[in-house]
């Protein structure tokens, strides 16, 4: 009795390898592995390629301002706060934008934009989002209400 049992197991446990690879080995053998270079011109996100023409650099940028723009009414609009600081936020988002647009049209100068250039575009742009973040973010919020604290020493 117990050699049956043994063998009874011995082919259950070969019948579920035997069930477990085969849909392994067939999908293997379904699609061949694309090339990397076709791979990598699907997802473009508009970056471009360096040096960029000054007209198609700025048309970026303005695209990337609209945007933010777009995000910043969004965050004005779902929030209650009084009509002197939503005049004021989008007073200080122009003034930003205008400098980033300035910056960007001084990159492009020469008719051509080199990727350390828009490196340092992207950068003033970043200084202007984390001023505006620190003037009317959620940071000074938290800190009136104590909140969130990110000190180590606590």
């Amino acid at each position: 009795m117990s050699s049956l049992r043994s063998i009874c197991q011995t082919l259950a446990i070969a019948a579920a390898c035997a069930f477990m690879t085969a849909p392994l080995a067939a999908h293997a053998e379904d699609k061949p592995k694309a090339p990397r270079a076709e791979k990598a011109g699907k997802h473009h996100h508009d970056k471009g390629e360096f040096p960029m023409d000054s007209t198609k650099f700025n048309e970026i940028v303005e695209k990337k301002i609209d945007l933010a723009r777009a995000q910043m009414e969004l965050l004005i609009t779902a929030n209650s706060l009084p009509d002197s600081v939503k005049t004021q936020i989008r007073k200080d988002f122009d003034t930003a934008a205008a400098k980033i647009r300035t910056a960007a049209k001084e990159a492009g100068k020469d008719g051509k934009v080199t990727k350390d250039e828009a490196k340092d575009v992207r950068h003033q742009a970043k200084v202007f989002v984390k001023q505006l973040r620190e003037k009317y973010g959620k940071d000074k919020d938290d800190d009136k209400r104590g909140g969130k604290h990110h000190d180590k020493d606590d």
